[in-house]
């Protein structure tokens, strides 16, 4: 567990000066995108139970993260006064990290339909191997397929 993870969270920072709000933004942003690159690289080694490990540390970048960027969303003149250079580490910040996330999703969305489809698989294996047998024969190899499931009828006039 990481020293991180142990600490309080930071109470909401009050007003600060555009340049330091703004670089404190890109650097969240930044271990966001560190954080983010991390899963990528586990979830393309499929070792997805990984992930969970950094899920604090993560959640409360994001916290944060989000935190500035309602506030910047609130008062633009933030960025506006801020030095060209430190908007464009900003804007470069938030771009690496948008690319990673959006890698993000289609790896663990890719993750979880592999998993569905292992489950899906398997259900109607057992389903399968459960079907009663039919025929004369008892020992019959034709077997019953799955029934889906009963639509529930209301038989009450009220309805």
């Amino acid at each position: 567990m990481s020293n991180f993870q142990m600490q309080q969270p930071p109470a909401p920072k009050q007003w600060q000066p555009p340049v330091t709000f703004l670089e404190d933004m890109a650097s969240l942003a930044t271990a966001l995108d560190t954080i983010i690159t991390k899963e990528n690289a586990l979830a393309q080694d499929n070792k997805l139970a990984d992930i969970a490990d950094m899920a604090s540390e993560k959640t409360q970048l994001a916290v944060d993260y989000d935190r500035h960027v309602r506030a910047l969303k609130a008062d633009p003149s933030r960025l506006h006064a801020a030095p060209e250079k430190v908007r464009v580490g900003l804007k470069t910040a938030i771009s690496s990290l948008e690319s990673k996330l959006a890698d993000n999703e289609r790896y663990l969305g890719a993750a979880k339909s592999i998993s569905e489809g292992i489950v899906q698989a398997a259900a109607r294996a057992a389903s399968e191997a459960q079907a009663p047998t039919i025929g004369y024969v008892p020992k019959s190899t034709a077997k019953t397929r799955p029934m889906a499931a009963a639509a529930t009828i209301a038989l009450d006039k009220r309805v």
